[in-house]
Parts: structure tokens; sequence; C-alpha cells
């Protein structure tokens, strides 16, 4: 006991607060981490709508004190959707359109949102040309052969009795440079998927000789093709002045999903859900106010956005700024209960020795009083037993002088000798009558 009582800060103090630090550094690790400072979003082709969004949504990360680094690739490479697949790339959130959903190994890829609207447009510079089953026998732009949009292509085709065959596929060009083949002169139609502010629509919306077409029977298509849907573009929606499009359009379009790769932060989710609120919620020629972010996602919606669509979030958020929220809920939630688990340990340990010396002195007290109590009995009774009782004090008089405890409990000890010293006392006298 003394042993361990002197020697308690190497043997109790000192691990405690190792164990202390250890647990704290295991709750900021791994139990309640802070989010990251910065984040990669993957945005497609350079100058393309999505790099576009990306730097919106850079805009409004960093307002959060989040950084924000935008993956651009080229023509051909690999899109958002493919770099959030690669377990090795460092993109942790991106874009993507609804029919991309369940292409390929999208498994560690969520969906946070639907954020907007990306139609299929048909573009074309024959101004006699005002339906899909004209382009029999044109050149088309429509991506490259498997890709959504080559797809989407071969189905609006088919609709119309326009076989594969019967048309002349660009296998160059696409984005930009299919819409300038387009302006040239060089291809007759180009059918893309894209929001817009998508610089290929952008550019042949606006552009002299260049006309949109309408889809006919797209309910049909769209009971075909669930992640496609009707809307109706009316007429002079996107320019007013300029009335374009010239008349009301049917036409079909996807939904643009913000992406997240599975493991991404929560409240790095929440900071991107936040965003999407701000910058999509502004009504455009494609979307009411309000209309976004949507949650009815093609992709399997992330659990944190199932939350945040139901008004479910750390109340903490609701008071703090985005990095104070996450510091707090840290300390409120790791450091603070440990801190107090650590003091309670601490305040406990010389209780702790307490309530062993307090232990082993009532316990010869105890013996003690059971020995003063036969005192009177056995002299009277059977004094022979009182050699008996003499060696027990004796006994119990060796064992408490033996006692190594701490120095601030000398006093009860004294105190304990003091009354085994009266009952010797007590007990001889009663022998020698």
């Amino acid at each position: 006991m003394l042993l361990l009582y002197r020697q308690r800060w190497g043997l109790c103090y000192l691990p405690i607060l190792a164990l202390t630090a250890f647990a704290i550094l295991a709750a900021a690790r791994w139990v309640l981490p802070l989010p990251p400072r910065n984040v990669v979003i993957a945005a497609g082709v350079f100058q393309g709508g999505f790099a576009q969004m990306a730097e919106r949504y850079r805009d409004e990360l960093e307002r959060r004190g989040i950084r924000v680094d935008i993956a651009t690739s080229s023509a051909g490479a690999s899109g958002p959707l493919q770099r959030l697949a690669t377990a090795g790339d460092l993109s942790q959130a991106g874009f993507a359109h609804g029919l991309l959903a369940e292409r390929g190994p999208e498994a560690p890829v969520h969906a946070l949102a639907v954020i907007g609207k990306q139609p299929v447009w048909v573009f074309t510079h024959h101004a006699g040309v005002t339906s899909l089953s004209m382009l029999r026998g044109m050149k088309i732009a429509a991506g490259p052969p498997g890709s959504a949009t080559r797809e989407v292509a071969l189905m609006l085709l088919a609709q119309a009795q326009v076989r594969e065959s019967d048309v002349t596929w660009d296998l160059q060009h696409q984005g930009l440079a299919a819409a300038t083949e387009l302006l040239e002169r060089r291809a007759d139609a180009m059918i893309t998927i894209g929001s817009g502010d998508a610089p290929s629509v952008r550019l042949l919306s606006r552009s002299a000789g260049i006309s949109m077409l309408g889809i006919e029977r797209a309910d049909a298509l769209a009971a075909r093709e669930p992640r496609l849907r009707p809307f109706v573009l009316p007429q002079g929606a996107i320019e007013l002045r300029g009335d374009v499009p010239a008349r009301d359009l049917t036409l079909l379009y996807t939904g643009t999903h913000l992406l997240a790769r599975d493991g991404m932060h929560p409240a790095l989710q929440r900071a991107f859900l936040d965003s999407a609120t701000e910058i999509h919620a502004v009504p455009t020629f494609l979307q009411r106010q309000n209309e976004y972010p949507d949650w009815q996602a093609d992709f399997p919606l992330s659990p944190v956005a199932q939350r945040y669509a139901l008004g479910q979030r750390p109340w903490i958020e609701w008071l703090l700024p985005y990095w104070w929220a996450q510091l707090a809920e840290l300390l409120l939630y790791g450091v603070l209960p440990i801190m107090l688990l650590a003091g309670a340990a601490l305040l406990w340990i010389p209780r702790l020795f307490s309530l062993r010396v307090d232990a082993v002195l009532s316990h010869y007290y105890g013996e003690l009083n059971f020995l003063e109590n036969d005192l009177e009995a056995v002299a009277t009774e059977n004094p022979i037993r009182m050699k008996n009782l003499l060696g027990k004090l004796d006994q119990m008089e060796h064992e408490v002088t033996s006692l190594d405890l701490p120095d601030r409990f000398a006093d009860r000890w004294y105190t304990l000798r003091e009354h085994l010293a009266a009952a010797r006392e007590r007990l001889l006298k009663l022998r020698a009558r």
C-alpha cells in the first residue's frame, strides 16, 4: 500500500494522463474527426458547363473556409463520375446527369442532390428541318459511340423511324468543337445533353441560322427511359427579345446530380448541400425559384442528404459558423467527456487510498471491539481463556505496528495503538484479580 501510494504518479496519475491524451487523439482522428480543409471537385472538360458550375461551388465553399481545387480533363478522358468511382483519384465531389447512373462501377458514389435540368438539345442549321425524321441522310454530331448522348440520339432517331445507318456520325468532335462544326456547316445537326449554361448550348441557342427542334412523342420516350422527363420550353424563354426559341418546344431532360464519394465527411456533405441551396434556388429559364436542390435522384441518395432533406442536422451547426461548429462538436462530444472521466479518475485515486486504509483500520477496530466484549465474560466464567485473549491482543499489536501506512494516516494509526494499549491494560488488570 505504501509503495503504491508513494509511486502513485508513476503507477496511477501518469498512466491516466497518457490514456487521456491517447483517447483525445483517437476521438479527433477516428471517432469525431474534423472535416478536411480542402476538397477536389471533378468538373469534366475545361471551360465546360460542369467546370463553370464548379467555380460557383468554389466561391460558396471558400466563404465557409474550405479550399477547393477543380480537376478538369481533356475531351475523351475520364468524366467526373469515372473519377469519383476510381479509388486512387483525389476527387471527392463532382457532377453527372442521371443517364449515367448504373453505367459503370459507381458503387462508391452517392448523390447529394439533383441541382438542375440538363435537356436533350437538337440543333440544326437547315431551316427546312422541323422534325427528327427529316435528319435522315445527314451528318450528326452526337458524342462518341457508347456515350450516353449517342444512346439518347439513337433512341430519338429510332422513335422518328430513322435507323442508325441512315445518318452519318461525326466521330471526331463533341462539345464546343462539334458546335463549331455545325456553325461552319461541316455538320448538319448536333444532339447534345447539357444545361442552359453549357458553352455549346449557349453558343448555338443564340446563333443566327441555328434552330432548335422539339421532340415528338416525348412522353412515350420518357416511359421507356424513366431517367428522361418531358417538359415544355416556352417560346422566347431563352431570349425574349430575340424570340428564342421561336415556338413552344417539347424537350426531354435528365437531372443534373451533385455527387460525392462514399466516405466523404458528413459535415463536408452538408457544406456542399448548403452551397447547392444558395446557388440553385435562383430561378432560370429552365427552373422555378426554389425548385432545386431536389432529392428525387437517379443515383443512390447519400444518408447525410436524406437527413438533410428532412431538416435534420447537428443542432450546433444552427448556432455557429461551419468551422466553429465542427470544433465545438469535437470539444463537446469528444474532448469534454474524456476530460471529465479523467478528472473523476484523478480525484478518485486519493479517495481509493483512503477507502483502503479505512477498511484496514476498521478491520482491527472490529476485532478489538469483539475482544473487549469478551473480556468480562471470560474473566468471570473462564479465566483460563484470558491467556488466549492476551495472545490474540499481542498478535493484533504486532500486525498494527508493522502496518506501512502513508504519513497522513499516522494520527489514526497512533489512535488505534492507544486503544490496543488500553485494552491490554484492562486485560492485565482483570487477570490480576
